[in-house]
């Protein structure tokens, strides 16, 4: 008998180029007045904030702009979202961003009706409330945020970034359009596609992969794979960006219930500790956990080197020297610094989705290969 999984997709997914026109007629059907969520400046400098506002306009929806969403999503800000909302009256959320907008509209929705602060929850206090309705809009192709039911913040008091999770926050609608993407410059389209890649295939390895998300995975690697460089190489190709859009779409369907891997259970303490992009991180991390990986999943190597259409070693190794991402983080973290990265790395639920089992063995194989002593 197969192994049995929960299966967490959005209630709407619109995909494709163009696909955006939807956003005012499925606004209008869940409110009347939506808290617009993007960050600080790339929207709006690039056009998209007054292009979504025109279409919630249109259909009748008012705006309310919140443009504060900064490169690590915080528990602050989104307090400060909810306050927003309330203080607006609004009831609707429109996310739209990368994952850091996407993850502050998110949290911000499933929490509208919480009196608890971010934090609280951000350390596992469950949400108890049901939320407002709310729209993921994808402008990078990467994170898979849209149809994931979590938010990964930062708690800069405790200094930890993890997730909050709960069914308030998937995505009403998603709508995952290309056109969104052409702006993207080539450092973030390398970064958000290594980050969908690696999603593509954790979720692929992951302990908890059904043949339905398998699918969706090796799907997404073959999109990714065959179409990130020429995206990165020439922002305007159009059919590039659809390719690697559609891909990261499908790696956070099959990442959203099968989970991920070592790869995550490392990205988040690593990201803090070496203050690169989160996909800048997955990347550098790829090549050591695919080697770790190897022995336990043998099985289903085969699949991934066909998806891929050669040795997976060798396609991670040659994306990161052609989307010119580093292969290193940095020198070996200190005492303290280990520590934190060996607490979290050991705890996380990606690690115990991994094929291998994550222990300090294998993370202190990692962090050498990534972080090398002098």
């Amino acid at each position: 008998m197969g192994q049995r999984l929960r299966l967490n997709f959005p209630g709407v997914s619109h995909v494709g180029p163009g696909t955006i026109d939807a956003l005012g007629e499925e606004a209008a059907g869940l409110g009347s007045r939506a808290l617009l969520v993007t960050g600080r400046r790339a929207l709006r400098a690039a056009g998209i904030t007054g292009w979504l506002t025109a279409l919630l306009e249109t259909a009748g929806v008012a705006v309310e702009p919140f443009e504060q969403a900064p490169p690590e999503p915080d528990v602050g800000t989104v307090d400060a979202a909810r306050r927003t909302l309330r203080e607006r009256a609004c009831d609707l959320v429109v996310e739209a961003g990368g994952g850091s907008a996407i993850d502050v509209g998110k949290a911000a929705a499933a929490l509208a009706f919480e009196d608890a602060l971010t934090a609280e929850f951000h350390a596992g206090r469950a949400i108890g409330q049901p939320g407002l309705p709310h729209i993921a809009v994808a402008t990078t192709a990467g994170t898979g945020a849209e149809v994931t039911c979590n938010s990964v913040l930062t708690d800069p008091a405790g200094r930890l970034k993890k997730s909050i999770r709960g069914d308030g926050l998937m995505p009403t609608v998603s709508i995952t359009d290309p056109d969104l993407t052409l702006s993207c410059p080539p450092e973030v389209t390398a970064g958000a596609g290594m980050d969908a890649l690696v999603q593509a295939v954790e979720s692929f390895l992951s302990v908890h992969a059904i043949p339905t998300t398998e699918a969706l995975s090796l799907g997404a690697v073959r999109l990714i794979v065959e179409h990130l460089p020429a995206a990165y190489e020439d922002g305007r190709d159009r059919r590039a960006r659809a390719a690697v859009s559609e891909g990261s779409y499908m790696a956070g369907l099959a990442l959203g219930s099968a989970r991920l891997g070592a790869v995550h259970g490392l990205a988040h303490p690593l990201g803090l500790y070496s203050g690169l992009p989160h996909g800048v991180v997955c990347a550098a991390l790829m090549p050591a956990v695919l080697r770790l990986n190897a022995p336990a999943a043998a099985g289903k190597w085969p699949a991934l080197q066909w998806a891929m259409r050669a040795d997976p070693h060798q396609v991670v190794s040659g994306l990161l020297d052609r989307l010119a991402l580093p292969r290193t983080l940095g020198d070996y973290p200190d005492q303290a610094w280990e520590s934190a990265i060996m607490d979290y790395a050991l705890t996380s639920g990606s690690s115990r989705a991994n094929p291998e089992p994550v222990d300090e063995d294998y993370v202190r194989g990692v962090l050498e290969e990534v972080c090398p002593r002098p």
